[in-house]
Parts: structure tokens; C-alpha cells; sequence
């Protein structure tokens, strides 16, 4: 006999049962049973979708009202915030110890909404079930468990890899003094005139191997130097590249100049940095003394506070710029801007792994884990944000020189400024304007 089964209790005279013995009631309510193993699992299967409806259909009415308000509240909170709070999103993103809650909270789901699934079965599963059936439903459930935990691993992992990558790239140092500043006047631009500013030099190292095959000069060596100047309330931001021949550079340790031959380059400001760290002026420990010496030298060069560096490595800046099929083509002098705004988020997901490996791999700061959070709000603002790109050259056949007045005026544009005209009057042209 099935519990609760209508066919299985004494009938009524004249009512669907009458006339019928027990062994043929018995008999009806195993042939019901597969159907109702089959309704049981359904309803298991959704119920991480729609906790509560299988203690609904079971008459826990307390219970599944309580599991169906929480999934609603759940949702109505995650809903609003993802519309409204995409910058905190980026914030939490940035903090270990919430990436490490985030970890743990994935964890947790992944364990509940397994049980939910054992315990809907369990409440819905139908008694006298044959050791056949009785197997395959119980196997059933395990796949459903292994099934549903897949999402809720998946988050945890990607929560993980964003952990390790933060602690693994960015600095545990102190805050240099301007992004202090930049950090406390966050939410509070009406108190302060002007147009918030960071910079941040970008490196490109290790030349391509068509032109450079040695790679064990590599290390020593830059191409591109680039100015970031990002204004941290509308994220509008200014690449100056500097011309790459540029001569008679004023190498400045911090505190007083170094002595440099005047033929040699800008970007070889790198490598004596690299072969003598002694020269960085303040003493204490440095991440990559060539890095440090060639940003100390460009801000002395450009009159700007330039607090930290990014370098990137050739081969990270091309892997980095393929995180996805772009929609359109990548505007000239702008590709990795043009691509990270054309990239499908889903294209990132799927790749996120392997682009936070090339990362590690590719890229060396000294911006400290502590500022990120700051930043989050300009870096939420990309999609919608000015990239103007400034390219000069020199004009001339002679090469360049460091201290040209219109480098420091380019230099001291604020972001998103307009576009200065092909020929402004510094003298200085530009090769290439806008990114967007």
C-alpha cells in the first residue's frame, strides 16, 4: 500500500475503490509509482530555482513559505544592486578578505542548494518503490546535486584566481602621498576645485622577437612609455606617448639628478636603473628599481606627480588585448582601448583563468592593493569614459629632445580635455587622437 495514496486507503461505498481487494489497491499504487518518482524528481530539480515548492506540494506549508521569501528577498537585493551598485561590485572585487567571504559563500551555497535537492526529494518520494526505481532515484539525485554545485564552484573559483592575482601583482606597500589624497576625496569633489588627476606611467617591456631575438636582453629593456592621466570622477583618461628617440634626458633619482650620457634614449633610463638600484634617491626596499627610476625621471621631465608605474611585457599587451572577438574594428593607435571596450563580458568569463595567468605573468607594478578599491569607481566609468590617445612626434630629422616646453604642455592637459589640432601651437604634431 502507498502512503497517501487516495486508491490505497478503505473505500467508500460506491466510491472508485468498492468492489476492489487490497492486492489489486496495492497493485494500482505501484503502477502510480514511477509517475510519481518522475513528479518527485521535477520538482527536486527546480527547487534550487524555486526553494519551498516541493514542502508546498508535501503540505509544509510554514517551511516552503519561508524558503520561497527568502529566494524572493534574495533576488529583489541582487537585482537592485547589480543595477545600481555596479561600482561597489568593483570595489568588493578589489579586496582580498571579500574575495576570500565570496569564496566562502559559494562554498555554502553550493552545500545548500545540494541538500535542498535531497531534502525535496525526500519529502516527495514515494514509499513501496521497488530497489529498481528506489536506485535510480536516488542516483537521479546525486546527479541533480553534482549538477546544481557546478555555478556556485564556479563563482568560488573565479573568486579565488581574482584573490590570487590581487596579492600577487599589486604592491603591499604604502600609499604614495597624491593617491592618498586621491583616496580621501573620493565621494567628496564639491569641496575641492579642479579636475581630480592620477597618473601613472605604463611600460611597455621586452621588444618583439622579429626585432630582438635575444631574449635574455629582454629583461633590461623597454619600448613604449606611455603617460596615463585618468580623472578619477568621469574616467576620462590621456595617453601621452612619449617619443621613443628622445634625447639629452634629465635622469632624476628622486632628490637630485643622475648622470647620463645625452645621446642615449628614454627608454634606457630602464636599464641603468636596473643595473643600479643604488642611484633611487630615499633608500628601501623597490619592486623593480628601472621602473623606479624611469618614473621618477619622466615626472621630473613633465612637471606632473606621477605616483606609480605599470609594465606590461609584448607578448601580455597582445594576449590581453584578444580577450575577445571585437564587434568592430580597433581604432588606430588605440587597439587594447578599443578591444577591452568591444569585449563580450561572457568572453571574459570563459577566459578569465588563463587572462589572469598571462597577468601575473605579464605584468609588474607598484600600485599598492589598499588604492584599488579607490580606483574602482574610474574603472566603472570606461565604458562611457573620454580615451583621447596623444602620439607626437618630432617634426624633424633630429631626434627629440626631453626638455621641449611641448611635451610638458601636452603633458599638463587634463583629461578629456579636447583634442588639440594636428599641429597645436607647441609645434609638437600629433599622430593620433581619440580612442572612442
Amino acid at each position: 500500500m502507498v502512503d497517501g495514496d487516495p486508491a490505497g486507503g478503505p473505500a467508500e461505498a460506491g466510491g472508485p475503490g468498492a468492489g476492489r481487494t487490497g492486492s489489486e489497491r496495492a497493485g494500482a499504487g505501484r503502477g502510480r509509482a514511477p509517475l510519481r518518482l518522475a513528479q518527485a524528481l521535477l520538482i527536486a530539480a527546480v527547487s534550487p530555482l524555486v526553494p519551498g515548492i516541493a514542502h508546498l506540494r508535501a503540505g509544509r506549508v510554514r517551511l516552503g513559505g519561508t524558503l520561497l521569501g527568502l529566494q524572493a528577498a534574495a533576488l529583489t537585493a541582487a537585482a537592485l544592486a547589480a543595477g545600481r551598485y555596479r561600482a561597489l561590485f568593483l570595489e568588493l572585487s578589489a579586496r582580498p578578505p571579500w574575495l576570500l567571504a565570496l569564496v566562502a559563500a559559494c562554498v555554502a551555497l553550493a552545500a545548500l542548494w545540494a541538500l535542498l535537492i535531497g531534502h525535496s526529494y525526500a519529502v516527495l518520494a514515494p514509499e513501496g518503490l521497488a530497489p529498481l526505481w528506489r536506485l535510480a532515484g536516488g542516483t537521479t539525485v546525486a546527479v541533480l546535486c553534482l549538477l546544481v554545485i557546478v555555478p556556485p564552484l564556479s563563482l568560488a573559483q573565479f573568486g579565488y584566481v581574482q584573490r590570487h592575482l590581487i596579492r600577487t601583482v599589486f604592491a603591499d606597500g604604502p600609499v604614495a602621498p597624491a593617491a592618498v589624497r586621491l583616496a580621501a576625496r573620493q565621494g567628496g569633489a564639491a569641496r575641492w576645485p579642479g579636475a581630480p588627476r592620477l597618473n601613472v606611467l605604463l611600460i611597455g617591456a621586452a621588444p618583439d622577437a622579429a626585432r630582438d631575438p635575444d631574449p635574455a636582453r629582454d629583461v633590461d629593456r623597454v619600448g613604449d612609455v606611455t603617460l596615463a592621466s585618468v580623472d578619477v570622477r568621469s574616467g576620462d583618461t590621456t595617453l601621452l606617448a612619449l617619443p621613443a628617440g628622445l634625447r639629452r634626458v634629465p635622469v632624476w633619482s628622486g632628490a637630485e639628478p643622475v648622470p647620463f650620457p645625452p645621446g642615449r634614449p628614454l627608454a634606457d633610463v630602464y636599464r641603468e636603473g636596473a643595473a643600479h638600484p643604488e642611484l633611487l634617491a630615499g633608500g628601501g626596499p623597490v619592486r623593480d628599481p628601472g621602473a623606479e627610476l624611469l618614473k621618477r625621471t619622466v615626472a621630473h621631465m613633465l612637471g606632473q606627480d606621477v605616483p606609480y608605474y605599470v609594465k606590461v611585457d609584448a607578448s601580455g599587451v597582445r594576449a590581453l588585448s584578444g580577450t575577445g572577438a571585437p564587434t568592430a574594428p580597433a581604432k588606430k593607435g588605440c587597439p587594447f582601448w578599443a578591444k577591452l571596450r568591444e569585449t563580450e563580458p561572457l568572453a571574459v568569463l570563459k577566459r578569465y583563468q588563463r587572462l589572469a595567468r598571462v597577468f601575473i605573468n605579464s605584468v609588474n607594478t607598484d600600485v599598492p592593493r589598499r588604492l584599488l578599491p579607490a580606483l574602482a569607481g574610474p574603472a566603472a566609468k570606461i565604458e562611457d569614459a573620454e580615451i583621447t590617445s596623444l602620439r607626437p612626434a618630432a617634426g624633424a630629422a633630429a631626434a627629440p629632445r626631453a626638455g621641449q616646453v611641448a611635451l610638458r604642455v601636452l603633458a599638463a592637459r587634463a583629461p578629456g580635455a579636447p583634442v588639440p589640432a594636428a599641429r597645436p601651437v607647441t609645434g609638437l604634431p600629433i599622430l593620433s587622437v581619440s580612442c572612442n
